[in-house]
């Protein structure tokens, strides 16, 4: 599952960069979303934890494992807080979706994400001066096949998970709720109405992707804790935490408008040269065909 999450996420930050009309506000974070699913499925998965797996031990100095790990789960945690500003982000373009790239434009989207990846490398590196006193590293287990071997998460720790999660709810419950003002008291012409619909779209995305972080939740704080196996803690701390950067790629992919399986078919007219038709005089020179924009 791995390699198809590498594949879904690489296509989003390929798009992003090949395709000028992808070149928004909304597909830059969703390309900085990728790129950690990618860091935590090449590095921490691909790299650390197969081989670790397949002979039993780890090749790599157990500072550099425990920064990698570290940084690994720290990018999960930046996906959360992203959701939290891609929701608050979802409620200002559908309530002002006119004035959406003053507040939210790609420079400030982008001057805020390089912010939030240095204060990430911050923090793994003040965790990792002490780390490194005590001797007490953050390795992936051959035993329970984790990280950490069997976690019991703080709850303290859980306190603040739950609150990451309730938070963004909260905030998309409010943008449904003006989605449902807008469609019952604003005509289907106005260009308003026509953004925010756009914008609905999109924010079905972003409550599909929050609640990827409810699964890791769950799995990772509570119910790894229900037996001491190490195919259980290895479902529970390691495969789930894999799955959900899988499914967060393929989530982006299928709302990603450049795949043409999700786009309605357009009419396009086809010159009777390239159809190899004959066309009869009485009509005009052009045929009218129907398939779908690449």
């Amino acid at each position: 599952s791995s390699f198809l999450g590498i594949v879904f996420n690489y296509s989003i930050i390929r798009n992003f960069f090949s395709d000028k009309k992808q070149k928004s506000a909304f597909n830059m974070i969703c390309t900085f979303r990728a790129s950690n699913n990618l860091f935590i499925l090449i590095i921490v998965m691909l790299a650390i934890y197969v081989p670790a797996s397949i002979t039993g031990y780890s090749y790599y100095p157990p500072l550099l494992e425990s920064i990698i790990i570290a940084f690994g789960t720290n990018l999960m945690i930046y996906n959360e807080i992203q959701s939290i500003y891609t929701a608050v982000n979802r409620l200002f373009a559908i309530t002002f979706p006119l004035k959406y790239n003053i507040i939210f434009g790609i420079k400030v989207t982008l001057v805020l994400h390089i912010l939030y990846y240095l204060d990430r490398i911050r923090n793994v590196a003040m965790e990792h001066v002490e780390r490194y006193q005590n001797s007490n590293y953050l390795l992936f287990s051959t035993e329970h096949l984790a990280y950490g071997g069997l976690m019991v998460a703080p709850d303290g720790m859980f306190i603040v998970a739950l609150a990451l999660l309730v938070f963004p709810f909260l905030i998309n419950a409010v943008t449904f709720v003006r989605f449902y003002y807008l469609k019952k008291r604003t005509s289907r012409e106005s260009e308003h109405w026509k953004k925010a619909k756009e914008n609905m779209v999109l924010f079905d995305q972003t409550v599909l992707q929050d609640s990827l972080f409810s699964i890791t939740v769950i799995f990772t704080m509570k119910l790894n804790t229900i037996m001491n196996h190490r195919f259980w803690t290895f479902f529970c701390q390691t495969y789930v935490w894999q799955i959900i950067h899988v499914l967060d790629g393929f989530i982006m992919l299928v709302f990603n408008d450049k795949i043409s399986l999700f786009k309605k078919p357009a009419f396009t007219k086809v010159s009777p040269a390239l159809t190899g038709k004959q066309v009869p005089e009485r009509n005009t020179s052009t045929v009218v065909v129907a398939r779908p924009i690449a």
